[in-house]
């Protein structure tokens, strides 16, 4: 990618046992530039969140010190992924992979191939690139999830750009900067952002995209939003909540949500410490989840998460709606989609595309051919572009 051409590996790597360090792991090979030899050797290495913040700081050191930036900043940017509890450290580590970033991609944005830009929003600012192919095919307007920077995204930028498209990238509340420099968190409230962006440039026509988390808040935008014509679920969240508690046993899922309705702040609080002194990822998910919310305690966050769904504002989503799932996601069970589905009855149209492990696209997001579903959503908004119009009947 170093020559402005997107390089996106095909296939994903058993690297360790447990599901999510599995996963992001086979995320810092694909996104973010990570030498597999060096990735399997730190595998070894891991078992608790401290174990990889103190390996991935380890070898970010060791890659800038060799002069491998590219290596270094994934590194760096895998190690500020799971530090909690000490924000200003979280923070100076976020700060070191960013500037090295734009460092060693500066001849992109020095050449105008993406601009960075800002959209004044509440007290602070929404980050935005953009991108202009010489002959545009249509408007794209992408972001991420719940713990993504939009520099993670840089080839799939690209990679549309070189589609045709004129891209605007944007972080919202709760995600990057927008967090981490302006302090602002979370909203559920997508159709907010998502407006002060399409005011300040005008747009119209567009196609909206949301990755992981993404998958439930571009659709919730598309509910407020006619010019937003067409949606991309690239995931599919129908609520939080559900997800956050959906490797948990079934009675405990129960008594979580029969608690939480009863306002059983104390009892939650109390349960949530005990699991998380018992289980480290535990720990790091309920402080991550606080500080990208904007919360202090357990029950604060899951009440937040249960605000997070589009499912209540269903019936008003009306544009020709992408779907796209995965057969072995570790976050998102396979009948959820046939939640959503069920729910999405007023769309123009609906396709849904489940991706599959011989298509080395069952995981999360499709890591592990990326190329795949951005050719799936580049090829499905062409189609839908050329039939535009509403049916009629005589």
């Amino acid at each position: 990618m170093d020559d402005m051409t997107p390089e996106f590996k095909v296939g994903t790597y058993d690297l360790h046992g447990d599901a999510n360090f599995n996963f992001q792991l086979n995320r810092m090979l694909m996104y973010g530039g990570g030498d597999l030899e060096e990735v399997k050797e730190a595998a070894k290495k891991i078992t608790d969140m401290a174990s990889w913040v103190s390996t991935f700081i380890d070898y970010g050191e060791r890659a800038l010190r060799e002069g491998r930036v590219r290596q270094a900043i994934a590194y760096f940017r895998g190690a500020e992924f799971f530090m909690y509890g000490d924000v200003r450290e979280k923070h100076r580590v976020y700060e070191r992979a960013t500037e090295l970033f734009y460092e060693h991609y500066s001849h992109i944005f020095e050449e105008g191939t993406v601009v960075g830009d800002r959209v004044p929003y509440q007290h602070g600012y929404l980050p935005v690139w953009i991108t202009r192919p010489g002959e545009s095919a249509g408007t794209i307007l992408m972001h991420g999830g719940y713990d993504s920077s939009k520099e993670e995204f840089l080839g799939t930028v690209l990679y549309l750009k070189e589609k045709g498209y004129t891209v605007y990238f944007f972080e919202g509340p709760g995600q990057g900067e927008v967090l981490k420099r302006c302090g602002i968190p979370f909203t559920h409230e997508w159709e907010r952002p998502v407006k002060a962006v399409l005011d300040h440039y005008g747009l119209d026509e567009v196609t909206i995209v949301g990755i992981s988390l993404g998958g439930m808040l571009a659709p919730r935008a598309a509910a407020f939003e006619p010019r937003i014509k067409r949606v991309v679920a690239w995931g599919v969240l129908p609520n939080f909540l559900d997800v956050v508690l959906s490797t948990r046993p079934r009675a405990l899922r129960y008594l979580t949500k029969m608690f939480l309705r009863l306002g059983l702040k104390p009892l939650i609080n109390a349960a949530a410490k005990h699991q998380m002194a018992a289980d480290s990822l535990a720990e790091w998910g309920i402080k991550h989840g606080c500080y990208a919310f904007g919360v202090d305690s357990p029950y604060d966050f899951l009440r937040m998460a249960d605000k997070f769904q589009f499912l209540d504002v269903a019936d008003s989503i009306t544009q020709d709606f992408l779907l796209l799932g995965s057969t072995r996601d570790h976050f998102i069970p396979l009948d959820f989609y046939k939640a959503v589905i069920d729910r999405l009855s007023n769309v123009r149209s609906l396709t849904f595309r489940l991706f599959t492990e011989r298509e080395c696209a069952e995981n999360h997001c499709n890591v592990g051919n990326i190329r795949l579903a951005l050719d799936t959503i580049s090829t499905w908004i062409a189609g839908m572009s050329r039939h535009v119009g509403a049916c009629s009947a005589s």
